[in-house]
Parts: C-alpha cells; structure tokens; sequence
C-alpha cells in the first residue's frame, strides 16, 4: 500500500506498464458453463479514487493525501485515467455485453462532493465509450446511499446494482424508485431477509413489493450475498414466487 508522496509514482510506473488482453478461450468455456442460466457480465479495475481507498491506499489516509498533497493525488488520477485507456479499448472490443462498475460506492466513503468531483467525471468518460461500443453498464451500490440518491442519474448507465434499503440499508423502496426513475434496478432484496431471525412474511412483502414498483426495470437479486448462515432455501422461495407473479 502506498505510505508517502512518492509511492505514487511507483504506482504510476506499474500502471502505465500494464498489457491487456481478451481471452476469448476462457470466455468461451465460462459461456459453456453457465448456459442459459445468466447473461454474462464483466467487472473490472475500480476507478482510480475509489482504487486509492479500496486497495491502494486506505480511505483514512487517501483522505488526508486528497487535503495535504492534493496536486499528486490529482495527477496520479489523471495518469491512473490515461492507463486505463487500454483496459477499456480492450473491454470496448469484447464480446461481452453487460459491464459492471464494481466500485462498492458507500455514501460514508463517497459523499456528493467526492462522487461529483472525482469519480462521476470518470463515470461520464468510460460509459461514453461503453455506450459506443453497444454495452450495456451499471454500478454496483452497495453501501449507504440516501445522500446520493439525488445524483443518480448525473451518468448515462443503465441501471443501479446491489442497491440496498432497509432495514440494512438506509433508503426505502418508495425514495428508491423515485431517485432511479427508469433506471434498471439490479438485485433489491436485503440480504438480511434470508437469515432464519426475520420472518419468511417479511421477505415475501419486499419481493412483491419490488416488482411492484420495478418491474420491467428489475434484474431481481440478493443485495448483495446471501450470509453464510442465510436458508438457501428463502432464495427458492423468492424463484417460486416471481414465477407466480408474473
């Protein structure tokens, strides 16, 4: 992890030394595998704020790097953003047709100021290029959200992923749907809902309640795993149900 102003240029070094390639043979096998069972989707390398926090860095002294040296930070984005370049020509060409921001936005981590300053301006770049090539692409919201809800829809993606409310979030389904408008809403059901402690009532309700106010815009799922201690048998339930509410 980076420790001091001058690792960034290590990092710099390593990511514009980077080669990327499609292989298309494990694609193919990966195909084989799934069958109809799911379409395929990629996720991929977080953006390089979001990478600074997750990975790199840490998001405490990402933070203070952002206030005490902020023209390093700003220029290894702005490197970090050109390296990417051959991961998204790469992408752009790829048979692959849904592509996953897996950035783990969380509100507490990513409030409206940093999410408009230093990521919606990368969002904006690399969904430009995806919609150019004819893909579709969502983000994936797992954390705290309420903040951002108004923001949205400040990048032309088609929908949201892993989108969490309550009770483990911290927005209803109502303040959900309004933010999203037509936006696809990928999974949706609170991963608390499969643990034996909440009632199989309660589960039942939020699904119904889901396609009520999203469907056709709804890739219905588990926000965002089922826990390991979660009755697999509440997500067979929540199949039998769908297909009854068709």
């Amino acid at each position: 992890r980076l420790k001091s102003p001058d690792d960034f240029r290590i990092l710099e070094y390593i990511l514009q030394d980077e080669q990327w390639f499609w292989d298309q043979q494990s694609y193919e096998a990966d195909l084989k595998r799934i069958g109809d069972r799911g379409a395929p989707q990629f996720f991929f390398r977080r953006s390089p704020i979001q990478g600074l926090f997750i990975e790199n860095m840490g998001f405490e002294k990402t933070i203070y790097a952002m206030n005490d040296y902020p023209e390093i930070v700003n220029h290894y984005v702005e490197v970090a953003t050109r390296a990417d370049d051959a991961l998204y020509e790469v992408l752009c060409s790829s048979p692959v047709p849904i592509l996953n921001f897996g950035e783990n936005i969380d509100a507490h981590m990513d409030p409206p100021s940093i999410w408009n300053e230093y990521l919606i301006p990368y969002y904006r770049k690399r969904t430009e290029q995806f919609k150019q090539a004819g893909k579709f692409v969502h983000i994936h919201v797992d954390g705290a959200m309420k903040p951002l809800l108004p923001h949205l829809r400040s990048c032309p993606w088609d929908g949201i992923e892993a989108a969490t409310p309550l009770p483990q979030g911290d927005v209803t389904l109502e303040e959900l749907k309004e933010a999203m408008g037509d936006l696809v809403l990928l999974d949706g059901i609170p991963a608390v809902y499969f643990l034996p402690n909440y009632p199989v009532e309660t589960l039942i309700d939020c699904v119904k309640r889901l396609v009520e106010l999203f469907y056709p815009r709804l890739i219905l799922g588990i926000s965002d795993e089922i826990p390991p201690n979660g009755q697999i048998e509440r997500v067979k339930l929540v199949g039998e149900l769908v297909q009854e509410l068709k």
